[in-house]
């Protein structure tokens, strides 16, 4: 696997989707992170050690940037990575930029928005 997403919610579905769609399934690999508090350290070590030559990690949300479980987790997967060893990977968001609001309220900004968060993990592949 070459990239590795993080993500919480109903949009793995949508990412799914995606990745099938470009027959990207032996190269991204979608992780659900649905357990937030307490999180769950042990397990994400361990998955993350099954994708050891991955290249790019990714944490993928709906909400805006300053929403969401991002300002949650963003500490918390680095410290994971700096346990394996893999700091130097970085921590990618792919996500709506920070707002006041959780959502446009205007049916097509919406659906440019999810497009591109839906298309965003596969960019250059």
């Amino acid at each position: 696997m070459q990239r590795v997403v993080l993500l919480s919610g109903k949009v793995y579905y949508e990412l799914v989707k995606e990745r099938q769609a470009r027959s990207l399934n032996d190269v991204v690999a979608l992780v659900r992170i649905e357990e937030l508090a307490p999180f769950p350290f042990a397990e994400l070590e361990q998955m993350l050690s099954l994708y050891s030559k991955a290249t790019k990690l990714i944490w993928l949300q709906e909400e805006p940037r300053n929403q969401g479980a991002n300002t949650h987790v963003k500490d918390r997967i680095l410290s994971v990575l700096e346990k394996l060893g893999k700091k130097g990977l970085g921590l990618e968001y792919i996500g709506r930029q920070e707002s006041s609001i959780p959502a446009p309220g205007i049916g097509k900004l919406y659906q440019s928005q999810q497009k591109k968060l839906v298309e965003g993990p596969f960019e250059g592949l």
